[in-house]
């Protein structure tokens, strides 16, 4: 019915019903994806897809916003993501990120490479959260960078969140942010505090 991608390397394949034999005949061509350098798509129906907003809020939202149709119509033209869903999801994800900074701090005790690497590794989650606040508070997925985009609207400080996310495809460059840990776990105390507050 359609192909959409939805990333650089991922895709949804919406069908209207789906049957193990088609399972079987797209499993017959993973290699093919994963040669190319594409995940496995998704595979569902329009209905799942509908029910499941609430569920998948957050997903489905940056599935509606960067998808790309390669094949067929996309069935969601007429969807639209519940803010409020919206908004539980992206508390969710902010709860969760502070909780693991301060686990990670304390794993960390306070030797510089293990703070370096929870650094490291809070990067792709960070911009992620800061990319669905942006979502949230209605930032067009085309006004380019949305994590920072996120980071002004919650009122963080731009510069800690940049060397954060340098950190993603650089893990060398952690040790920017390394030692404002400290400021580090407030900002995502204030994160969560302006996505718990939040109302549209």
């Amino acid at each position: 019915m359609a192909l959409v991608a939805s990333g650089a390397r991922s895709s949804v394949a919406f069908a209207t019903e789906i049957q193990p034999s088609d399972l079987d005949a797209l499993g017959a061509i993973r290699d093919t994806w994963h040669r190319d350098g594409l995940d496995t798509p998704l595979v569902l129906t329009p209905h799942e897809f509908d029910r499941s907003l609430d569920a998948f809020p957050l997903e489905y939202q940056a599935i509606v916003d960067q998808h790309v149709v390669v094949a067929g119509r996309a069935p969601f033209d007429h969807v639209s993501v519940d803010p409020q869903h919206l908004r539980h999801a992206c508390e969710v994800q902010a709860k969760s990120h502070l909780i693991h900074l301060r686990q990670g701090w304390i794993e960390a005790s306070g030797h510089d490479a293990d703070l370096g690497a929870v650094v490291a590794r809070s990067a792709a989650p960070l911009r992620a959260l800061l990319s669905n606040v942006a979502r949230l508070g209605g930032v067009p997925a085309s006004d380019g960078d949305l994590a920072v985009a996120g980071a002004r609207l919650a009122g963080l400080d731009e510069i800690l969140v940049r060397d954060v996310l340098a950190a993603e495809g650089s893990p060398e460059l952690a040790r920017r942010a390394h030692g404002r840990m400290p400021d580090y776990i407030a900002a995502a105390e204030r994160l969560w505090a302006f996505v718990d507050a939040w109302t549209a």
